[in-house]
């Protein structure tokens, strides 16, 4: 019974832990109250390089809708002045006539939908440019916030909504209000009468969009919403597909997406539905207006109050009037599923990176007096949820001399990553400064103060491409000497030519055919390659295996050589002749010395080294 309990809390938690990581997913932007007059300005500055094209398409609706117009008054014609006086004189004329504005609406309108199609295709293509490029530029702290799946949802899927609603649905919209006015205008000049009893139906017809207007848009954002929870669902799942089987949980990955895609479904059908009612009642109503049309017309007929020929013509315009109306109850819906998406790309056009830069131009920054200290770290402080938010780093003061190898070390949380990435400018500091030659990092332009680093991770990011490319990125001049000498002294050399094809071996998705200890010799490649003047190890060596770590270790004393350097380390091992070992606790600076010093200090230091080397007799 007990161990009957236990199962069931545990359940439980499970589910609770699986809506919570569902919540952290599929958590999206919300405008409240749509502006859609607000989403068009921001989407409307794509539209101006293409503005020819929108000329011509916009100017090729009025044709068609003229050519369209002219069948049924021609069919009139025919009927009142030819059949039924049997006058044939000119008849065929009329006949040509009516040939003629079917055969010139045929070609107008294959023009006009090659037209709008180009027009929604070269929009969109610069507008999915745009987002990736934005995507490169924003805050770090925006996509460390955002799931990757739903970031490429934007990039992906709601640009596909948006370029079907450019080719076929904004802008000829505009054409069926342009043919909707024609027709009423021909309906009034041929009979009023007629008018009025054929528009009985839109009151009701006005009362049921209105109704479904709202509903229809919650609809499509949902669809939307979900479409980037079972994209991020999947990135995540694949990317993390190892840790899955190791632990067994396909079973549970499984349920998961299933209830993923069931919702996903699920809202699929809630915003079909809103579509094919829209259609079915509009066709209803065009349907019924007939039936009225026709029964108000036969008192006419038999007191003759109406020619055969305006009736007929009346009856076509009845019918070619709900035509575009049921077109623009489709396009609405379709209009309402891009404005889900519009509200996405829009939020990500409107972040703005906190991190300013400046021009290159704006100085030359290797003109910077050489105060001694390459790096400083200036009473710096840090907090991740702004001035207010808990400080991750207080007062931290460190200096880094040229050719100095600094190490920093603390336990896990104590800041050490934090630092890296505020010396990369990811994020700014909430006070203090970070120097590089007694300069202030904000006065440098970005793209200067980052060529002047190189950065290892623990995990090193390799791109899908070869070796070759990967020690070759970021490097200006990639000359295979410089990189067959940085693989060189990086041992990594000794790797590719163990490889079956060398320096064009494949690495796949972030180095997944590399092991780890040779995807990092390849990112000590790649760094030494850059010539960086700063290099940061971010615990470069912690997951390497001992064998592979002292094939590297030769090839991390190359690349370290007469360089300025930090390293953040876990392992202690690996930082005993660095000149200076800094001692994080709780985002201050808790020791500074030598190893041996801060070993003979008995305080912080001691007490890692101790736990670390406990095991081993050390």
């Amino acid at each position: 019974m007990k161990g009957g309990a236990r199962m069931n809390d545990r359940t439980e938690k499970k589910g609770l832990l699986t809506k919570a990581r569902r919540k952290a997913i599929s958590e999206e932007v919300r405008f409240g109250k749509a502006l859609d007059l607000k989403l068009i300005r921001k989407l409307a500055p794509f539209f101006h390089p293409h503005r020819r094209l929108l000329t011509l398409a916009l100017a090729s609706y009025p044709l068609v809708a003229f050519l369209h117009l002219a069948q049924p008054y021609l069919v009139k014609v025919a009927v009142d002045q030819h059949f039924v006086p049997k006058n044939l004189d000119g008849f065929y004329w009329v006949v040509l006539a009516l040939v003629l504005a079917m055969v010139a609406e045929f070609v107008a309108k294959l023009i006009q939908t090659v037209v709008t199609q180009t027009l929604g295709q070269r929009v969109s293509r610069d507008l999915r440019v745009t987002l990736f490029r934005k995507l490169q530029e924003v805050d770090l702290g925006y996509i460390e916030k955002n799931p990757v799946g739903r970031l490429m949802t934007r990039v992906t899927n709601d640009v596909d909504a948006l370029q079907e609603t450019f080719s076929t649905g904004a802008i000829s919209i505009i054409g069926d209000i342009v043919l909707i006015s024609g027709i009423v205008m021909m309906m009034l000049y041929l009979d009023w009468r007629l008018t009025i009893a054929s528009f009985a139906v839109l009151p009701v017809l006005t009362i049921f969009i209105h109704f479904v207007r709202v509903r229809a848009r919650e609809a499509f954002r949902e669809v939307r919403s979900h479409l980037s929870h079972l994209n991020a669902f999947l990135a995540e799942s694949i990317s993390g597909i190892r840790i899955v089987q190791v632990f067994e949980q396909e079973g549970m990955m499984n349920q998961e997406f299933l209830e993923a895609n069931t919702a996903y479904r699920d809202a699929n059908f809630r915003a079909i539905r809103y579509d094919a009612g829209t259609y079915a009642v509009v066709e209803a109503l065009g349907t019924v207006a007939t039936a009225g049309l026709i029964a108000f017309s036969f008192g006419l007929f038999e007191r003759k109050g109406i020619e055969v020929g305006v009736f007929v013509a009346f009856v076509e315009y009845l019918r070619r009037f709900f035509a575009p109306i049921t077109e623009l109850s489709t396009k609405y819906t379709m209009i309402q599923s891009a404005m889900a998406s519009a509200e996405r790309c829009v939020d990500l056009l409107d972040q703005r990176p906190s991190i300013q830069k400046l021009a290159p131009d704006d100085r030359d920054s290797k003109s910077a007096v050489d105060v001694g200290d390459v790096l400083r770290l200036n009473d710096l402080h840090f907090s991740y949820d702004g001035p207010t938010g808990p400080r991750v780093l207080k007062g931290i003061d460190v200096s880094v001399r040229k050719g100095e190898q600094v190490a920093v070390v603390g336990p896990t949380g104590a800041g050490k990553s934090t630092l890296v990435k505020l010396i990369c400018r990811f994020y700014e500091p909430t006070q203090g400064r970070v120097l590089f030659n007694g300069q202030d990092a904000r006065t440098l332009p970005l793209s200067t103060l980052r060529a002047r680093l190189a950065v290892v991770l623990q995990d090193p990011y390799l791109f899908n491409g070869t070796i070759r490319d990967n020690i070759a990125y970021g490097v200006d001049e990639p000359t295979e000497t410089r990189l067959l000498d940085a693989a060189r002294r990086t041992r990594t050399l000794e790797v590719i030519e163990r490889l079956p094809l060398g320096w064009d071996t494949v690495v796949g998705e972030r180095g997944s055919r590399l092991s780890v200890g040779e995807r990092q010799l390849v990112a000590f490649a790649r760094a030494l390659a850059r010539d960086p003047e700063i290099l940061i190890l971010d615990e470069a060596t912690s997951s390497v295996d001992p064998e592979t770590e002292a094939l590297i270790q030769d090839g991390l004393r190359a690349l370290l050589r007469e360089r300025t350097a930090l390293i953040i380390a876990h392992r202690l091992s690996t930082i005993e002749r660095v000149d200076r070992i800094v001692v994080l606790s709780n985002g201050c600076v808790a020791e500074q010395g030598s190893h041996q010093e801060l070993l003979g200090m008995k305080g912080l230091y001691h007490q890692l080294y101790e736990l670390q080397f406990a095991g081993n007799g050390s």
